[in-house]
């Protein structure tokens, strides 16, 4: 049936790309074709790894190649592969002892990486699970169970005691204490061995512990060595599922070649991410009940038929062109800029080459005719440049600095590259179901595609190639920042365009902002008393805030200071 699917979508496709009247100049009707196309239902929001992402990736293909555009890698796809979280992870992970269901994330967690096959076996209690600890106890075919102490220290756990537990034939390991482990135990997922792996509640620990005792009794034992390993007469069934699902994918990547053999190895890259949210299914959405096409209009069909646009009309005019530009349409932003990555990480130009990187995502809701560039100090030349091409005062131009943010263009500026992120803001449609051609401004999106392409040759002409300077050391991404567990359930602005408090653009309906009364416009300065300038004091925020718990909210609402109590 996929097969099917398939060939059907592809005709399609190939139909469309024959029937379209191609005019070199950016028009909004070439925009308003590709568009309705890739954001249509039948592509149901273009998911990473489905028929319908090759379908969208093969469009895309198969215009770079009418502009007469030169294919890199396979045919003009980069191939790639990467591993997905499970939605059903939760769902397929369970856990039963003596017939009793327990619930995942209430009861237990379950850290792993490949899953791993289900478990019904005896339960046996193995103390503290050193080497000393299986004596005289046989748990081949077994649970091991591992009392575990923890002083409240965040520690990851000891990947020693679970080596030795697989060494001594365990089929499985649950770990037990009188703590609330989740708080404090992180797990490194390099040494967890292909084991199903439990850590249970204080609740749960003392119910599975019930036949030798009270879970404090047996803490004090174990300090006193004087408990012993011994069967818990208890059975135990349980099963982890995988947690990552295997997803390929491809970037689709073509190159204009430069006309000047002294600048023709330098080269500027256009690029906008073609993946969406496919039915909101795999995570992503802003209505995660609501289980629909995401048609992803704005983000990111808008960049990616701006970049057609202006691929096609640099084409019509190579022979002014000096740099080579390289287009790149990625495959899976929405789940870490991935393809964006796999591009720089790979030979397929040298990125030591590369002197600029455009950067289209969600140009499609200009709004007042502000345009937001970011990456304006990640080079001595883009300011001034970026205004020069703006003379006319078409857009309100809203200049960012930073090379960072979460797009594309990060990956490009991780490598000293010097970035612009074209951007016409957030708005309450994001990632949700209502992102639909019908709430775009197609004239807009020509007004900024214009822009883009006298931006994009200006770098592909200029005498000296811009200077890479380094516009800030922020960035949020780390394998060990702070854990958020609350949401106030608003959309920040995260453009990073002002820097005395974080706008608030949207507010979902039944959360904990709506709730206390915060609204769409405010401007966050403060929570708990932390003063809020930016969206790295506002994460830093969150993540000091506990489920069950208050906050005091202070903004500034039409030039008044107010503040609310949010309860989490």
């Amino acid at each position: 049936m996929q097969r099917i699917i398939l060939v059907v979508l592809l005709f399609v496709s190939s139909t469309l790309n024959a029937q379209i009247k191609r005019n070199a100049d950016i028009t909004s009707n070439e925009l308003l074709y590709h568009i309705s196309f890739l954001a249509s239902d039948s592509l149901k929001g273009r998911q990473p790894g489905t028929v319908q992402d090759k379908v969208a990736a093969k469009y895309i293909r198969d215009e770079f190649r009418e502009y007469g555009l030169t294919l890199l890698g396979k045919k003009g796809y980069q191939f790639f592969s990467f591993k997905n979280f499970n939605p059903e992870f939760e769902k397929k992970t369970n856990l039963m002892i003596n017939g009793e269901k327990f619930e995942f994330g209430r009861d237990f967690s379950a850290p792993t990486v490949n899953g791993s096959d289900s478990l019904c076996a005896e339960a046996i209690f193995v103390g503290k699970g050193d080497e000393t600890s299986y004596q005289n106890v046989k748990v081949r075919r077994k649970w091991a169970v591992i009392y575990y102490p923890n002083d409240q220290k965040y520690e990851y756990l000891n990947a020693k005691l679970l080596e030795v537990a697989k060494n001594q034939g365990a089929a499985g390991i649950i770990i037990v204490s009188n703590d609330t482990l989740s708080k404090y135990i992180d797990v490194d997922f390099r040494n967890i061995p292909n084991l199903p792996l439990f850590i249970l509640s204080p609740d749960a620990s003392a119910k599975l512990l019930k036949p030798i005792g009270l879970c404090s009794d047996i803490a004090k034992k174990i300090k006193e060595s004087s408990i012993s390993s011994q069967p818990l007469g208890v059975s135990v069934c349980g099963k982890v599922a995988k947690l990552y699902n295997p997803i390929e994918t491809q970037n689709v990547v073509a190159m204009l070649p430069g006309s000047d053999p002294k600048y023709a190895n330098e080269y500027i890259v256009i690029g906008a991410h073609y993946d969406h949210l496919g039915m909101g299914e795999m995570g992503g959405s802003r209505n995660p009940g609501q289980l629909a096409v995401h048609n992803g209009a704005d983000d990111n069909a808008s960049g990616v038929v701006a970049m057609l646009e202006i691929a096609q009309k640099l084409a019509s005019e190579q022979k002014k062109i000096k740099r080579s530009i390289v287009f790149v349409a990625f495959g899976a932003e929405e789940k870490g800029l991935i393809g964006s990555q796999r591009f720089v990480d790979s030979t397929l130009i040298p990125v030591e080459s590369i002197k600029a990187m455009i950067n289209l995502d969600m140009v499609g809701r200009l709004r007042n005719r502000e345009l937001e560039v970011h990456g304006s100090k990640t080079s001595f030349e883009a300011d001034s440049i970026l205004n020069a091409l703006n003379s006319d005062s078409l857009f309100n131009l809203k200049l960012v600095p930073d090379g960072f943010g979460p797009s594309d263009h990060a990956s490009f500026y991780s490598k000293n590259i010097p970035v612009f992120f074209i951007h016409t803001g957030l708005h309450e449609d994001y990632h949700t179901p209502y992102d639909d051609v019908a709430l775009l401004n197609i004239n807009g999106m020509q007004n900024v595609s214009d822009y883009t392409y006298r931006l994009a040759l200006e770098l592909a002409t200029m005498q000296k190639p811009l200077t890479f300077t380094k516009s800030s050391t922020r960035s949020i991404s780390s394998s060990r920042s702070p854990k958020i567990k609350v949401k106030l359930g608003i959309m920040p602005d995260v453009s990073g365009t002002s820097d005395e408090g974080l706008k608030v653009i949207g507010v979902t309906e039944g959360k904990p902002a709506e709730i206390a009364g915060i609204q769409v416009g405010d401007l966050i300065i403060a929570i708990n008393q932390k003063s809020i300038k930016n969206i790295y004091d506002y994460t830093e925020a969150l993540s000091a805030l506990e489920p069950g718990t208050k906050a005091t909210v202070k903004v500034i609402r039409d030039k008044n200071e107010m503040e609310f109590t949010v309860e989490l």
